[in-house]
């Protein structure tokens, strides 16, 4: 693994691209984009989620990404149906994008509990994992869905 140390989510898209740039951010970017297997989680849009606690955006984005988005991955919102919720916000994060998971050999989710039920659905529904690792409960909730 590779770390990252810096914020996810910047003020606007100009500062973002500037970091994306720097020698050694696009060296970590690189590495991650180029590796075969990737390992992530899902969050949740609830209040309590680390992404609104560290108060990267206002609000408006808040209260935007909350009523639609199902979930995120890198701190990359996505709604229902897998697709990205707020490009704007999407143009100022710093990672991975969800579309480098679609392409990877190995694209494994690990995650569960009925919280991140919804996130974890609409990320499938997405195809950014082709590896679902969780607990039968979960499991046994997105099959029955499907049903």
């Amino acid at each position: 693994g590779q770390y990252l140390p810096l914020p996810v989510v910047f003020d606007n898209k100009e500062i973002k691209e500037m970091v994306d740039n720097d020698r050694h951010i696009s060296r970590v970017l690189e590495m991650g984009r180029q590796a075969n297997i990737a390992l992530f989680s899902v969050g949740t849009v609830r209040d309590d989620a680390l992404f609104f606690r560290l108060g990267y955006t206002d609000e408006q984005v808040n209260a935007d990404i909350q009523q639609n988005a199902a979930g995120d991955i890198y701190s990359r919102f996505f709604d229902c149906d897998g697709k990205i919720c707020n490009k704007e916000l999407d143009d100022r994060t710093v990672g991975l994008r969800l579309a480098d998971l679609q392409s990877k050999e190995h694209s494994i989710l690990l995650s569960g509990g009925e919280a991140k039920l919804r996130a974890i659905r609409a990320a499938l529904k997405g195809g950014y994992a082709n590896v679902l690792i969780t607990d039968q409960f979960t499991a046994r909730s997105l099959l029955s869905e499907e049903e």
